[in-house]
């Protein structure tokens, strides 16, 4: 009896097939709460857990196909590269990849950095239709087509997709596609509500929740559902909501909320008068933070929040800093990439082949241009 009950137990364990990790929304779930100074030990976990999954796969007799996961470049064992544009050269790390024209903005994915580009110098005023480029980790290139002028492809630098609003009808719909190839994937439409300063509604995208923003409220929807709901505790306009955080200041005052409840997460202490602008990292771990009225005499300084910890490091000179995709200021000047971690204040330098000068016009990845 013992022994026909194990070989029934083993009979049925055989057609078993673990569905594979999702080893893209790991990582990049990973990247959000990495701690750089115990990232080996992370890594280690995590790769001992997908190859044990695919051991037991293996053992189990699934098929090559059921373990395919896919690309998840670039690697979480190390930090992601730095990217910036110039010209129509986009660096990536050591990669040097070309686009149409000039490049406009530079927009992190799982899979690599979309990129818009046009003729009119990078700026949209007046430039027209926009090329929009997939420049992978590896250096080689996809091209996406054109997007509209001054409408910019919402993006989560974990998730290998974009969206667009895009008119129908009377309404707009948000168009959700494959940042590898550009294939529609999903569509929702979005709330008919007063339209903010765009003719277009902006968007932003964190994870699975859409923020598109109105004249005074921010609509949310959730892409996994469908379902629409009203931010509380957010404005209209655009709301750059990156890690599920916002930034929120009156020009006195700068603060980081949960842009799930409006509710802050870190208030940040600023000199009356200074002026005091944030942004966070395309992560939502970090927010810089730059004061744009100097009092006479005042050092330039780029001040990073840890914005779990409140943990503050400060940067010499506040001007030409971009954010890599897993949070980490840098900054390219005469043939130079300076790159810090924004935990620990810890700076390299690197040369950077081909790169600007110091006074060259560069798009930096992390950053948000002009519609």
């Amino acid at each position: 009896m013992t022994e026909r009950l194990t070989q029934l137990l083993h009979d049925e364990a055989t057609g078993l097939v673990p569905p594979p990790p999702d080893a893209a929304s790991v990582i990049g779930a990973g990247r959000r709460i990495r701690q750089r100074r115990r990232v080996t030990g992370a890594v280690v976990a995590t790769v001992a857990a997908v190859v044990v999954t695919s051991v037991g796969v293996g053992l189990l007799g699934g098929s090559p196909e059921a373990r395919d996961v896919g690309p998840t470049s670039p690697d979480a064992a190390t930090p992601a590269p730095a990217a910036y544009g110039v010209g129509s050269d986009v660096h990536v790390g050591d990669r040097v990849a070309q686009v149409p024209d000039t490049v406009h903005s530079l927009h992190y994915t799982s899979v690599g950095v979309l990129v818009r580009s046009n003729p009119n110098g990078g700026a949209s005023d007046g430039s027209g239709p926009e090329s929009l480029t997939l420049v992978r980790w590896d250096g080689s290139t996809e091209d996406l087509g054109t997007i509209p002028e001054g409408v910019g492809p919402a993006t989560d630098p974990a998730r290998d997709v974009y969206v667009l609003a895009e008119p129908e009808g009377d309404g707009f719909v948000a168009v959700v596609r494959d940042a590898g190839t550009g294939e529609v994937v999903q569509t929702v439409p979005l709330p008919d509500l007063p339209p903010s300063y765009w003719e277009v509604p902006p968007l932003t995208l964190d994870a699975d929740r859409l923020f598109v923003g109105y004249r005074t409220k921010t609509a949310v929807v959730d892409l996994a559902t469908g379902e629409t709901s009203i931010a509380e505790g957010l404005d209209g306009g655009m709301q750059l909501v990156r890690g599920g955080h916002v930034v929120a200041g009156d020009g006195e005052s700068l603060s980081v909320l949960d842009a799930a409840t409006g509710q802050p997460v870190l208030d940040v202490e600023v000199e009356p008068g200074t002026a005091p602008y944030g942004m966070l990292s395309p992560d939502g771990r970090f927010l810089r933070v730059v004061r744009q009225d100097l009092p006479p005499g005042a050092e330039d300084v780029m001040q990073v929040y840890d914005v779990s910890t409140g943990s503050v490091q400060e940067f010499a000179g506040s001007d030409g800093w971009g954010w890599t995709s897993d949070g980490d200021p840098f900054r390219v000047g005469g043939g130079t990439l300076t790159r810090c971690e924004a935990d620990t204040g810890d700076c390299t330098d690197s040369p950077a082949p081909g790169g600007p000068g110091t006074n060259a016009d560069v798009r930096l990845g992390g950053m948000t241009y002009e519609s």
